[in-house]
């Protein structure tokens, strides 16, 4: 792994402070700036080393990450250790995973609906099921747009 100077630093720890605050592990931000910065695959035991944490904290946050579709795994050759690189075009991943969970989260907002039958619970459920079908929709596009891009950037 190449040297982080200050600059590389900085952004992994802004990135961390930023996932946590968006609730997911600071560790997740930092993984994941790191593999961003880095030029080749980062080993786990580099990881470990580079942030200063657990291998256990490596290993969860990884398979978080590559859970989320912006992270993968590879191997290399005569080495028994994983190493991490952010995958090709991890946004549209990240997206399209995102929008799987829009779709299991409508179906129990459509569930809760077709069984509660208290009036403001309903009300509720019926602006949850707005904001969703909002976030839903604007995440499609969203995904459009990052394809788009993906297969301009092909044809260059």
């Amino acid at each position: 792994m190449k040297t982080l100077i200050e600059s590389d630093r900085r952004f992994i720890e802004r990135l961390g402070l930023q996932a946590q605050s968006e609730g997911f592990s600071r560790i997740a931000g930092q993984i994941w700036a790191t593999l961003i910065v880095s030029d080749e695959p980062v080993s786990s035991s580099q990881l470990v080393d580079t942030l200063r944490v657990s291998k256990a904290s490596v290993s969860t946050n990884t398979c978080f990450l590559e859970r989320l579709g912006i992270v993968e795994r590879r191997t290399i050759p005569g080495e028994r250790q994983d190493f991490f690189a952010i995958r090709p075009h991890p946004y549209a991943a990240l997206v399209e995973g995102q929008i799987k969970r829009l779709e299991a989260r409508k179906g129990v907002i459509a569930e809760a609906k077709a069984t509660i039958t208290n009036e403001k619970t309903l009300a509720k459920l019926a602006d949850l099921d707005q904001y969703y079908t909002l976030y839903y929709e604007s995440s499609k596009d969203l995904l459009k747009q990052l394809k788009s891009q993906i297969r301009e950037h092909k044809k260059l």
